[in-house]
């Protein structure tokens, strides 16, 4: 059963949802890039970890707690705060980066209390069983056992990570990407 999102949800997904790529254009807009591949590692792993996210997640369905989902219940978050700060790590910035982590979590706490909010009204008891078993922006070490009624434990699936469009997140990678390769001969 689909819940309508109020408001206020959906204009904190649009903040979520461009936060990090605007700031990094921004700070393209202040400083070349310097190249520090730690940053590299940073993108890969950060949009690794959402692409295993977007392979698990069907949304407003049923609650996902297979694969990602086992360890934190905000992948999709995780991912982009690492790749956020990534590219800011290839520009060689870590004032930026911190201010990126301040500004993402000044926004990305608030989502989550609205989406589990959101999520309770969706899922009842078996989201609160779920919020109790795993953390919401740090991950487990090991993935959570949960023996829940109406949770889905999911089998990763391409399928899901195109329904989800998580193609256009590497799509959008790829543009920040070109835009650093721009900046750094301008």
């Amino acid at each position: 059963m689909l819940i309508p999102k109020t408001p206020k949800e959906i204009w904190l997904n649009r903040v979520r949802v461009w936060l990090p790529p605007l700031f990094v254009v921004a700070a393209l807009v202040w400083r070349k890039p310097v190249w520090d591949l730690r940053g590299a590692w940073l993108v890969l792993v950060g949009e690794a970890i959402r692409t295993w996210a977007a392979g698990h997640l069907v949304k407003d369905e049923s609650l996902t707690v297979g694969g990602p989902y086992a360890y934190v219940r905000n992948p999709l978050y995780l991912g982009s705060l690492l790749s956020g700060l990534g590219f800011l790590v290839i520009l060689g910035d870590w004032r930026l980066a911190l201010a990126f982590l301040a500004i993402s979590l000044a926004v990305y706490l608030p989502t989550v209390s609205q989406e589990q909010d959101y999520l309770r009204r969706m899922h009842g008891t078996a989201f609160d069983s779920y919020r109790r078993a795993v953390p919401a922006l740090l991950p487990r070490l090991t993935p959570a056992r949960l023996d829940i009624e109406g949770v889905r434990h999911s089998r990763f699936a391409w399928r899901w990570v195109v329904l989800n469009e998580e193609h256009r997140t590497w799509v959008g990678l790829a543009v920040l990407v070109g835009l650093l390769v721009v900046r750094g001969w301008l």
